[in-house]
C-alpha cells in the first residue's frame, strides 16, 4: 500500500464566479500553469480597460471628490464661488465685441438691450448647466452630459469639436484682438494719427503675423514652466478687471457731466435693424463677451453647500457681470460717436485717446493687450490638457499624451494646439472666426440643454440636488435654436463650415471608438472561449493522469 499523501491543490481560479463564459461547476478547483495564470491576468486587465472607457473621449469618469474623497475637502464658500464666477466671465470680449454688436443692431438703445439680454441668456444657460452638473457628477462638462443623454457619438463629436475647433478658434479670436490693439498702439505711437478713422490704420496681414507670434510665445511659456504660466495668468487677470473698472467709472463721470457725444439725445432706438439674422450675429458677439458661463457648474464639486450656494452664485454673479458690461458700453457711447463704435474692434484704445489724448490711448491699448494675452494664456493652458488627456487615453496618437522629459509639460499637445490655432488665424478675421466658432458651440449648447429636458422625461427618478424651473431650459433652448438657424441666412459659408467640421468627426468616432469597442469585445470573447477549451482539455488530461497513477499503485 502506498504511503504517499495527496497534496491539496490551491484554488487559483473559480470559473463560474469569474465568468459565465466558462461552463465548469463551482465546486471544481484546479491549478493553472504559470503561463496560463499570466495570460488570464493580462486578459482580465484588458477586459477592465476595454469595458471601462464608456465611450468617453476625455474619460475622467468621476470628479476628484468621488475618486479621492479623503484628500479633497469642500472648502469653497459662497463668496469664493462668486469671485471665481465674476473673474471667469469677464474677459477680452468686452474690449472687442461692442463694435460688432452696435454694427448689427443699428442703434445705441438696441445694442444696450442686446447686451442685457445676452447676460440674461447666459444666466438661463448657467442655471440649466447647474442642474446637469448636480445630477451627473462627472467631469468633462458637456461631454459627460451628452454621453449620458444621447450616447457616445454626440459626446465624441463635442470633444472632437472642442479640441480641434472651439479651443483653437477661441484662441485665434483672442490673439487677433491682441494683435489689433498692439498694431494700433504702435501705429499711434509713431504717427499720432486722428482717432476718428480707426478702420484704415492696420493691415490684415500684419495682424495675422502678430497674432501668430502671440500664440507661439504663449505656447512656449506654457511648455517651459507651468508655474510661469499660472503666474502670468494671475497678473493679467487682475489687470483686466482694473481696466474694466476704470472705463466704467470714467464713463459714469463723463455721462454725469452731460457726455461728449449726442448718442443719448433723442430716440436712442432710431435706426434699429429689423432683420432677425442681424440680431443673431449681434448676440454671437455679445455672448462671446459672456463666454465662461457654461463652466460655472464646475464650482459645485468643491462647494460646502452646492445645492444652496451654486444657484445663489449664479443669480448674484451674473447680474454683477451684466451691470459691469452695461456700464462699460454706456461709457463707450458717452465718450465716442456711434460711427466710431461701429467701426472699431479696439474700442478701449479709442476711448483712452478721447479722454486722455495720445498717451491715454497707448496706456489703454497696453492694458487691453495684456488682458488678451492673459486670456489666451489661460485658454491655451486648458486646451492643451484636453489634447494631452485624449492622447493618454488612446483617442489621439500616444505622442500627444507624453510630457517633456525636462520641463514636465505636455509639449506635443501645446504644439498641436498652436498649429491648429495658427491655421485658423491665417484665413480668418475677428468676425469670421467668431461666427464659425459660435455656430459650432451653440449647436452643442442646444443639444446639452435639450438633453436636460430629455432626462427629466426619461429618468424622472434621477437624484437632482438642484432643480431649475422648467421654463429656464426651454427659453434657453429656443434662443439657442434661433442662434443656430439665423446665421445661415447672413453668413452661410461660416455656418456650413462649422456643421461640416462637426460631421467630419464621425469617421474618427467609428475608427477610434466604435470599431475599437467591437474589436475589443470580440477579442475578449475569443480569449475566454479558448481559455474554456484549454481548461476542459487540462481537466481531461488530469483525469487520465490520475487514472494511470491509481493503476500503477494497484500493481
Amino acid at each position: 500500500m502506498s504511503t504517499n499523501q495527496e497534496v491539496p491543490t490551491t484554488v487559483i481560479f473559480d470559473a463560474t464566479e469569474e465568468s459565465n463564459l466558462l461552463n465548469t461547476e463551482r465546486q471544481d478547483s484546479f491549478e493553472l500553469s504559470d503561463d496560463d495564470q499570466q495570460s488570464f491576468i493580462q486578459a482580465s486587465d484588458r477586459q477592465s480597460e476595454i469595458f471601462d472607457f464608456d465611450a468617453h473621449l476625455i474619460p475622467l469618469s468621476l470628479t476628484e471628490t468621488q475618486r479621492r474623497p479623503t484628500t479633497l475637502e469642500k472648502e469653497v464658500t459662497f463668496f469664493n464661488g462668486l469671485t471665481l464666477v465674476v473673474g471667469l466671465m469677464i474677459g477680452s470680449g468686452i474690449f472687442a465685441s461692442p463694435g460688432p454688436v452696435a454694427l448689427h443692431t443699428g442703434s445705441v438703445g438696441m445694442s444696450l438691450v442686446v447686451w442685457i439680454i445676452c447676460g440674461l441668456l447666459a444666466c438661463t444657460g448657467a442655471l440649466s448647466y447647474a442642474e446637469l452638473g448636480a445630477e451627473i457628477p462627472l467631469s468633462g462638462g458637456e461631454h459627460a452630459y451628452l454621453n449620458h443623454a444621447y450616447g457616445s457619438l454626440p459626446a465624441f463629436l463635442y470633444s472632437w469639436t472642442a479640441i480641434t475647433c472651439l479651443k483653437p478658434g477661441g484662441n485665434a479670436i483672442i490673439a487677433v484682438i491682441f494683435a489689433e490693439y498692439i498694431n494700433r498702439m504702435i501705429y499711434y505711437s509713431i504717427f499720432n494719427d486722428d482717432a476718428d478713422h480707426p478702420s484704415d490704420i492696420t493691415h490684415l496681414w500684419l495682424n495675422k503675423i502678430v497674432a501668430s507670434l502671440c500664440i507661439i510665445i504663449i505656447s512656449f511659456i506654457n511648455a517651459y514652466s507651468v508655474r510661469l504660466a499660472t503666474r502670468t495668468q494671475d497678473i493679467f487677470t487682475a489687470l483686466k478687471l482694473i481696466t474694466l473698472a476704470v472705463i466704467a467709472i470714467i464713463g459714469f463721470i463723463v455721462l454725469g457731466k452731460g457726455g461728449l457725444t449726442k448718442n443719448f439725445e433723442g430716440d436712442i432706438f432710431e435706426g434699429s435693424s429689423t432683420r432677425s439674422s442681424d440680431y443673431a450675429l449681434a448676440f454671437y458677439s455679445g455672448l462671446w463677451a459672456y463666454d465662461g458661463w457654461n463652466n460655472l457648474n464646475y464650482v459645485a464639486g468643491e462647494m460646502k453647500n452646492p445645492a444652496r450656494d451654486l444657484p445663489r452664485v449664479i443669480m448674484v454673479g451674473l447680474p454683477i457681470v451684466i451691470v459691469c458690461y452695461t456700464l462699460a458700453n454706456v461709457a463707450y457711447y458717452a465718450v465716442l460717436p456711434s460711427s466710431i463704435v461701429t467701426q472699431t474692434n479696439t474700442i478701449a484704445l479709442d476711448f483712452g485717446r478721447k479722454i486722455f489724448g495720445h498717451v491715454g490711448g497707448i496706456i489703454f491699448a497696453l492694458c487691453v493687450a495684456a488682458s488678451c494675452f492673459g486670456a489666451a494664456n489661460g485658454s491655451i493652458f486648458t486646451g492643451s490638457r484636453l489634447i494631452y488627456v485624449a492622447g493618454r487615453e488612446g483617442y489621439l496618437p500616444a505622442f500627444f499624451g507624453k510630457v517633456h522629459g525636462t520641463w514636465n509639460t505636455p509639449t506635443a499637445a501645446l504644439i498641436m494646439q498652436a498649429g491648429l490655432t495658427i491655421v485658423m488665424i491665417i484665413p480668418g478675421t475677428f468676425m469670421t472666426l467668431l461666427n464659425f466658432v459660435s455656430v459650432a458651440a451653440w449647436i452643442f449648447y442646444f443639444l446639452t440643454t435639450f438633453g436636460l429636458l430629455l432626462l427629466r422625461w426619461r429618468e424622472p427618478s434621477l437624484k437632482r440636488p438642484y432643480k431649475v424651473w422648467l421654463t429656464t431650459p426651454i427659453i434657453f433652448g429656443c434662443v439657442a435654436l434661433f442662434l443656430i438657424i439665423m446665421p445661415f441666412a447672413r453668413v452661410p459659408l461660416q455656418s456650413l463650415a462649422a456643421v461640416g467640421f462637426i460631421l467630419s468627426g464621425v469617421p474618427f468616432w467609428y475608427i477610434r471608438v466604435k470599431y475599437k469597442e467591437k474589436f475589443s469585445i470580440k477579442v475578449i470573447k475569443n480569449y475566454y472561449s479558448n481559455l474554456n477549451l484549454n481548461i476542459k482539455n487540462w481537466k481531461f488530461r488530469q483525469g487520465y493522469q490520475k487514472q494511470d497513477t491509481m493503476e500503477m499503485e494497484m500493481h
